[in-house]
């Protein structure tokens, strides 16, 4: 499995040393084997139902698109909106998965990946339409950043838990790219 960290060098907090790759490959696996304080189970995404005049518009948007790339000779660009075209198919007609995320005493399992609380840098909560959303920065290049849907689970609880280990943002984080995205999608309506 590739090293996506960010940091070069991994410290254990204990013993501000740093870790071999077997002493974190170790310790990730002692991660997935330990004991849950809390766990629930959630989609892996966001999912809702497209009508097919969603459909409509993103094909109609796409063939557009499609001609302003033959128009300026950018044939390349084509396969990058047919490819984009087919991830908005797929993700809007493939019902999600339903996945396990676990909080422990070593970091947070979500998926069936460990992530060590050395890994994480903050948190927040967030809402989308009807979704409550947890939001975990790590310091990793790969995720940078965990979304877990909240089903069963409140958020003063995993607050009062997750503030022991990570940095608590009372309000979402959100980087330049979030924002481009944001407006984005209120210019570009769908439904």
């Amino acid at each position: 499995m590739p090293n996506f960290r960010k940091r070069e060098h991994h410290l254990d907090h204990e013993t501000d040393r740093v870790l071999s790759k077997e002493e974190l490959d170790a310790k990730h696996e002692a991660a997935m084997e330990a004991k849950a304080i809390i766990s629930w189970k959630s989609p892996e995404r966001i999912f809702k139902a497209r009508s097919k005049k969603y459909f409509t518009k993103v094909a109609l948007y796409a063939f557009i698109f499609i001609l302003l790339a033959i128009a300026i000779g950018e044939y390349v660009f084509i396969g990058v909106i047919m490819a984009v075209v087919f991830v908005v198919y797929v993700l809007a007609t493939a019902a999600p998965q339903t996945i396990e995320h676990k909080i422990t005493n070593m970091g947070i399992i979500s998926g069936g990946r460990a992530f060590l609380w050395e890994e994480l840098d903050s948190f927040w909560f967030e809402k989308r339409g009807d979704d409550r959303i947890l939001m975990v920065q790590t310091d990793l290049h790969f995720p940078t950043r965990l979304i877990m849907l909240l089903t069963n689970v409140s958020e003063r609880t995993l607050l009062e838990l997750l503030e022991k280990h990570l940095h608590f943002h009372p309000s979402p984080v959100h980087t330049l790219f979030d924002k481009w995205a944001q407006t984005l999608q209120k210019r570009i309506n769908f439904e």
